[in-house]
């Protein structure tokens, strides 16, 4: 991109000179045009320099401003005009006009013909691109010889900014830096002065702009680098007023391309090996009969995998709410990959031995807290107001018990699903949900029921499902009769009948039955059936 700027700083065009103090030189200059129309709103392209004698101006500089603004609305580069031809001078209140609008208006000496400076211009800016295009690829080969030689991000950013000679930062997803060049180093005020105005403007743009790829201003330039491409990376290049030929846009653009690729292969590389990491661990949670695994003897392996011998081990099961609505399947992905980042650098934050793991058959996230933290709950509900600062969509969290041995891990990972499980079968969203252990109904409800059937009609005989009025008392007697720990004065008190009247119910069930009630070989038995009777018969 050749500029205003550039091009009155060759020695070549020297004698032209800034008329406005205020005139912005920043603007690109991608062709030249003679005029002496003052109604060319309509005929001339964006970035244009134009080159006029005046004439037409030199009775009334007034139709002149109006010029300024038309030039200026269409977004050209300036206005040079051959001032001493016809002009003389240019009115204050012109200068001024121009000023307040930072539209630059430069001098043609007037000796200069206007043909040979719009030649002259022109051949530059061609052979200027010309050689710009040339050095972006010679930058774009360098980069990408460290890409294939395995260099690190943080290097090819040095290399960058050594280049440029500038400031450079890169931004990951989550806007915070993840590798500034060496002008950061010694200088804290430059440090958060740059990265406050990424994130004001990071702010400012998702509101108006969020699809444009390259933001630019006198002192800083920010591109969109695409490692993933719902959420990316961002290069922030300032001082940008500083880069001088045959340093251009082009050629941040072939360095974005290589950083691109760069972080699209670091990232790939990274997921293979956390996935052999959450293979390991979900096999670990799964085999919990298996004890060829000690963390005293394979302390070693084990922290590996990001296990360490502790006292103390608690799982807590996280996972993403899921939508009302269909969505994009690469965007999912790519959003169920930043969150397990996320979620690592949220955690690590507290306690570098808190390790999350992805479990491949159900795309949960399993977080291994190896260290007594009373606050956790409270940590939890700060994620998950914070999951909305980055992300569509909430989080849920399933907690187990905590438990002192290595070898019980399994315990806690089955219990925090089982807490996960019961909160998402009530429909909920963003919740918190402790592992509450089953009562024995809740355990017989698991088994099928055309499992129960035998059991029941084993124990209950006739009583099993009665269908007279009075096998329905007498089912109803023997029901009371076995809560009240076989009560015959509590039972006839609870159903309002005399004592006699429960004995020869309780008797007639037992002929019924077949068993002996009162024998605690058969009481278990029955009491369970009774239950499993009603539970049953419900459906």
């Amino acid at each position: 991109m050749t500029t205003l700027n550039e091009i009155l700083s060759i020695p070549q065009f020297k004698g032209l000179e800034l008329i406005n103090k205020n005139g912005d030189l920043s603007s690109e200059v991608s062709n030249l045009d003679i005029t002496e129309n003052n109604d060319i709103k309509h005929f001339t392209s964006q970035n244009s320099f134009i080159l006029t004698t005046g004439v037409l101006f030199q009775e009334n500089q007034v139709d002149l401003k109006r010029l300024i603004k038309d030039l200026h609305d269409i977004n050209t580069a300036g206005l040079g005009i051959k001032v001493s031809r016809f002009l003389y001078e240019i009115d204050k209140d012109v200068i001024a006009f121009a000023d307040k609008l930072g539209f630059p208006l430069i001098e043609i000496p007037e000796n200069w013909n206007l043909g040979e400076i719009t030649h002259q211009i022109s051949s530059y800016i061609s052979d200027s691109e010309t050689g710009k295009l040339n050095y972006a690829l010679r930058i774009q080969q360098e980069l990408n010889q460290l890409l294939i030689k395995g260099y690190s991000i943080n290097t090819m950013i040095q290399r960058m900014s050594k280049l440029l000679g500038v400031p450079i930062i890169l931004f990951d997803p989550f806007k915070a830096p993840k590798a500034l060049s060496h002008h950061y180093d010694q200088n804290k005020k430059l440090t958060n002065e740059h990265i406050g105005y990424f994130l004001n403007h990071y702010k400012q743009s998702s509101v108006y702009d969020k699809n444009k790829q390259v933001f630019e201003n006198k002192d800083h330039v920010i591109f969109k680098v695409l490692g993933y491409t719902y959420f990316p990376y961002y290069l922030m290049v300032s001082q940008v007023n500083k880069l001088s030929y045959p340093f251009s846009l082009l050629t941040i653009e072939q360095v974005v391309s290589v950083l691109s690729f760069a972080l699209y292969k670091n990232t790939k590389i990274e997921e293979a090996e956390q996935n052999d990491i959450n293979r390991f661990f979900e096999s670990l949670v799964n085999n919990q009969n298996d004890q060829t695994l000690s963390i005293k003897r394979h302390a070693e392996l084990l922290k590996r995998y990001n296990i360490f011998e502790s006292d103390y081990y608690q799982i807590i099961i996280c996972d993403i709410d899921t939508p009302d609505s269909l969505e994009n399947s690469y965007y999912l992905n790519e959003r169920y990959q930043l969150t397990f980042h996320w979620l690592q650098h949220m955690f690590t934050e507290i306690d570098d031995y808190i390790s999350i793991y992805k479990i491949p058959s159900t795309n949960r996230f399993a977080i291994l807290m190896q260290n007594r933290h009373d606050y956790y709950y409270d940590y939890l509900v700060q994620i998950q107001n914070s999951y909305g600062n980055h992300f569509e969509g909430s989080i849920s969290f399933g907690i187990g018990n905590e438990v002192t041995e290595f070898t019980e891990i399994s315990s806690s990972f089955f219990e925090a699903n089982e807490a996960f499980e019961n909160g998402s079968l009530k429909n909920k969203q963003e919740f918190i949900s402790y592992y509450q252990s089953k009562d024995i109904k809740e355990l017989l409800q698991l088994i099928p029921k055309e499992k129960l059937q035998p059991f029941i009609k084993h124990n209950l005989g006739p009583l099993s499902y009665p269908k007279n009025k009075k096998d329905v008392e007498l089912k109803q007697t023997l029901q009371v009769y076995m809560d009240n720990q076989c009560d015959i004065t509590k039972t006839a008190e609870k159903i309002y009948i005399h004592r006699n009247t429960v004995k020869y119910r309780i008797n007639k069930c037992s002929n019924l039955i077949g068993v002996n009630i009162e024998d605690p070989m058969y009481s278990l038995n029955i009491r369970i059936a009774l239950y499993l009777s009603d539970f049953t018969m419900a459906d």
